[in-house]
């Protein structure tokens, strides 16, 4: 009896005493998630690893520049975590609750607390994301879209619920979702790829506890494709219908300065209504990489149209059905490319402005302080230096003065959101080169260009748009466009939603991070609107 008693014991405490070790264990990997600090959030990333009996890691500030410090200490009590380190303010401390691959609770920084979460990720080659972008249909009138970003995340956008977001990985095959388009916390969803013989055939839905659903991939093509535009090569990426015969194609004008390395989930959703689609991805002039930081309007239109003259040439492509989509500063040039070629049979605009570029500036400027509560005094101050940089450049004249305000406000907290600290650097007189790199962006003149637009327009907009003055510019934009004499307009205004298209409450951009969804109607409208314009 006493031999079995003490049997007993020993196990007991044998079973303590590797409590902490098996809870430690199960913490190791990688882990992403953020902190909370109710007006903004801030992304997060975790590593950690066992160090004999107790846990190691380090902690990456993506948006601070902090990659890798290191952590002090990891304590592990059953479900409950501590890890602190040494955070710019002082020592930080985080407390949480471990369960089913979460961790959450509350960090202390300093003076400042905040809510964090947490969420388990496997640690996954992103070359294997090429192999499960494309389409996917779970039901008769629901397609999922999956694509990969420049920040090489899998991205998805359901057609049906316009739940949109990343896809984070729990192994090679098996992915979910978090709560909103950029928090991955808590999972509200997984994703499961399915297999046939090498190939991805389908996918496995299931979100908020209701049933698995299951989809089959739509097959697509893609290639890599070059052509010429003068003396420049351009390179991008040609995605077609698996199905027969000459279809309608979209030309996608990338509204950044650099070209996108990745093209997301939008082509699928063409593809998908049976929709060639021609992205632009790279250039390059004398065999130098080029991009748009010092390009007029007019060249990225001659770019676009390159693309279209290419689209020409091949039997799979309706040569008289190819047009153009502009979003937020590409839909400046997209208008202009239809008036520059009789090749162009319809243009999509996407939070497209009427306003002309040195006053959309200054939209956008004020609507930056007033996201941070600047003071009235500090706006106009900002908005005034911003206006005297549009004026100085334009006219080419006043450097001296405008070079003098830049030096005597450069150490004003509002200085940054004028966006002209590039003249700190700026040897006067300014080369044709550059006078003329600085005048083409802000010299565009919409209201003389949408007067000549003469092919059909979708025209998106938001009127909680913070880079677009929806309110200003939708009027000017319509009466313009109608004075071409064009007939076929469609102008869709979204209500509570963002410059992105997002069911939004204020649209300003600290909120984008917690949106969960397009605005309803967007994408059934876009397939509805070429399915009349292209007859597909």
């Amino acid at each position: 009896m006493k031999r079995l008693f003490a049997l007993a014991v020993l196990i007991v405490l044998f079973s303590c005493f590797n409590l902490p070790a098996y809870a430690m264990q199960s913490l190791e990997g990688d882990w992403i998630g953020g902190l909370d600090f109710g007006n903004s959030w801030e992304a997060v990333n975790l590593h950690l690893k066992s160090a004999g009996r107790d846990l190691t890691g380090t902690i990456d500030f993506p948006e601070r520049g902090r990659m890798a410090v290191a952590i002090n200490r990891v304590v592990v009590e059953n479900s409950r975590v501590h890890i602190d380190w040494k955070a710019e303010s002082g020592l930080a401390n985080l407390n949480g609750q471990f369960k089913d691959d979460t961790i959450t609770g509350e960090v202390e920084l300093g003076q400042t607390k905040a809510n964090f979460g947490f969420v388990r990720v496997a640690n996954v080659d992103a070359k294997i994301y090429e192999q499960y972008a494309g389409s996917y249909q779970l039901s008769h009138d629901r397609f999922v879209y999956v694509g990969i970003n420049n920040a090489n995340e899998l991205r998805f956008v359901d057609s049906k619920t316009g739940r949109t977001g990343s896809l984070y990985p729990s192994s090679e095959t098996t992915f979910f979702l978090g709560s909103t388009v950029d928090i991955p916390y808590p999972i509200e969803g997984r994703v499961e790829f399915v297999k046939k013989n090498g190939e991805v055939t389908g996918m496995t839905w299931s979100e908020n506890g209701a049933p698995a659903v299951s989809g089959k991939r739509i097959p697509h093509k893609q290639e890599v494709v070059t052509f010429q535009n003068a003396d420049a090569t351009l390179t991008g990426t040609l995605f077609l219908p698996a199905t027969t015969g000459a279809h309608p194609a979209v030309v996608m004008v990338y509204p950044g300065y650099s070209f996108p390395r990745r093209n997301s989930y939008f082509p699928y959703f063409l593809t998908q209504q049976n929709i060639a689609v021609l992205t632009l991805n790279g250039k390059t002039v004398a065999g130098k990489p080029a991009d748009y930081q010092h390009s007029s309007f007019e060249e990225r239109a001659r770019d676009a149209l390159a693309g279209v003259k290419f689209l020409k040439t091949r039997p799979e492509i309706d040569s008289k059905q190819i047009g153009l989509h502009g979003a937020s500063l590409s839909s400046w040039v997209v208008p202009l490319a239809s008036t520059l070629s009789a090749d162009v049979a319809f243009i999509i605009l996407r939070v497209g402005s009427a306003i002309p570029p040195p006053d959309n500036i200054l939209y956008e400027i004020e609507n930056d302080l007033r996201e941070r509560n600047f003071s009235d005094d500090e706006i106009r101050k900002t908005i005034a230096l911003r206006r005297l940089c549009n004026t100085t450049i334009l006219s080419n004249s006043g450097w001296d003065t405008l070079k003098s305000e830049v030096e005597k406000t450069k150490n004003e907290r509002w200085f940054g959101y004028a966006r002209v600290g590039w003249m700190l650097s700026l040897s006067l007189p300014l080369d044709n080169a550059t006078l003329k790199g600085l005048q083409d962006p802000i010299s565009y003149e919409p209201v003389a260009v949408l007067e000549r637009v003469k092919v059909p327009v979708l025209t998106f907009n938001a009127d909680l748009d913070k880079s677009v003055n929806t309110k200003v510019s939708l009027p000017i934009m319509e009466k313009a466009l109608r004075k071409s004499g064009n007939k076929d307009i469609t102008i869709v205004l979204f209500r509570n939603a963002s410059h992105d298209l997002m069911d939004a409450k204020t649209g300003y951009n600290s909120e984008w991070v917690r949106l969960e969804r397009f605005t309803p109607g967007y994408w059934d409208t876009m397939a509805a609107w070429l399915k009349k314009h292209t007859g597909m």
